[in-house]
């Protein structure tokens, strides 16, 4: 076997400058995966933390998962669609019974970005209309289209594109960095009502307005109560309808299937990708009747639904009704935050706790006051928890912001180690940048 250093320099020999970015100062090369680890090429061990940002939901490589992929694999892996196959037919259905307010409608793509992309043009053929509004900080893919619908410089490097594209950015619900400086929910969702006057002064109808329930590369950002619901209010209101990106929430990871599963909010169309085949490529969005008739002419994807992907979703979905995942994830949320609280109750980094079921974290701050981002201090922090085996992730606009979103099936005693992991790297990270800033 090669050493590290042999392999990393392909990395720098092979992959484009924008592949090139890593988590950590030095990369993890991964060699294989079990369930809540991970392991490098060298033998370490990881407790996983992250699940591939918010993807094995279940688990890496997961038994009762891989025993139905190795049986279709062995069956049929791919034909076009073109063809239907019993797992594409089973997987529709499914869907429809499991997602909310009478979703039912879908198509099957690759990848999240595929599907906020291709809902987007859905919308837009069934309104009639273009002005597609997501809110600021939201993450929606890769895509042309899509990472023009993102306000953040990391992952929008096409400015010039988004008035070609008929965008108009609203503000989020990031409470603990309020646009207007209020507070909720004195506030009246300010936040809402600058949204609904800057349609009102372009005097236009609009397509869609696209937010996800849980900004996740955004800062997982939790929008306060009423917030979707008046979205959705808006978007009906000019003529539109509201795309909910699930990517990342989906599948259980709130603490119910869909994040919108237990609200009010009524999606007309809603994306998933990500956690819905436990690590295989796949996405999808499902509509209600009217809207998912609005496109009539033929078209396809090449590997959108293949027999291989749909059915691992089916094993995938099964595993998590019958382990009860989203009940988990939601008891496994009371522990991680009592325990991010103590952790938080010493330190002087930790500015806000937030996030729902296994999708957490924590935003570090220089000052508790002035909230200055610990942007430095935040990747010290994933180093020093790689170091000491754990793998946690980061985001937010100044990429000061700890993700914590484990696999599902984490248990107590494993979450009382990344707690114990954090807690001691946290300190040390604090006691090297306190002694930077004496000298």
């Amino acid at each position: 076997m090669q050493s590290v250093a042999e392999y990393l320099k392909k990395k720098e020999k092979y992959f484009m400058a924008q592949a090139r970015h890593q988590l950590y100062k030095e990369p993890l090369i991964v060699e294989k995966g079990y369930m809540e680890y991970l392991y490098d090429i060298e033998g370490k061990e990881y407790l996983d933390c992250f699940s591939g940002i918010m993807v094995t939901n279940c688990g890496h490589c997961n038994p009762e998962i891989n025993k139905k992929a190795k049986e279709q694999l062995d069956k049929l892996q791919h034909t076009s669609t073109f063809f239907l196959t019993r797992p594409l037919l089973d997987l529709s259905e499914k869907l429809a019974e499991i997602t909310p307010f009478g979703l039912e409608r879908s198509f099957f793509v690759n990848s999240g970005s595929e599907a906020v992309d291709s809902a987007i043009l859905l919308a837009r053929k069934y309104t009639g209309n273009e002005l597609v509004i997501p809110v600021k900080l939201g993450y929606h893919g890769r895509t042309l289209l899509v990472s023009s619908c993102t306000t953040s410089s990391t992952y929008n490097g096409l400015d010039p594109a988004i008035d070609e594209l008929d965008i108009l950015f609203g503000y989020n619900g990031y409470c603990y960095r309020c646009h207007f400086g209020l507070e909720y929910p004195d506030c009246n969702l300010r936040c809402v009502q600058a949204l609904e006057e800057a349609i009102e002064k372009m005097n236009s109808k609009i397509a869609a307005i696209l937010v996800e329930p849980i900004q996740g590369v955004g800062g997982v950002i939790v929008h306060p109560p009423g917030y979707l619901e008046a979205l959705q209010a808006i978007a009906h209101k000019y003529g539109g309808l509201l795309i909910i990106d699930e990517v990342q929430s989906g599948f259980g990871r709130t603490g119910a299937m869909f994040a919108t599963s237990e609200g009010k909010v009524s999606p007309d169309i809603l994306c998933m990708g990500k956690g819905i085949a436990n690590g295989l490529p796949m996405g999808a969005y499902i509509a209600t009747d009217k809207v998912g008739e609005a496109i009539d002419w033929p078209t396809f994807s090449t590997f959108g639904g293949n027999p291989l992907c749909s059915a691992v979703a089916l094993a995938t979905i099964d595993y998590i009704v019958e382990h009860q995942l989203p009940a988990r994830a939601k008891k496994s949320e009371a522990l991680f935050k009592q325990g991010l609280t103590e952790i938080a109750k010493e330190s002087r980094l930790v500015g806000e706790i937030r996030g729902k079921g296994l999708f957490l974290a924590m935003e570090l701050v220089r000052d508790q006051e002035s909230k200055e981002p610990a942007t430095e201090e935040t990747l010290e922090l994933l180093n020093e928890c790689k170091i000491n085996g754990l793998v946690v992730g980061k985001s937010g606009p100044f990429s000061n912001v700890v993700r914590v979103g484990p696999p599902l099936t984490i248990s107590e005693e494993q979450i009382a180690t990344a707690l114990e992991i954090l807690e001691k790297s946290l300190k040390a990270v604090e006691k090297r940048s306190a002694s930077k800033h004496l000298a």
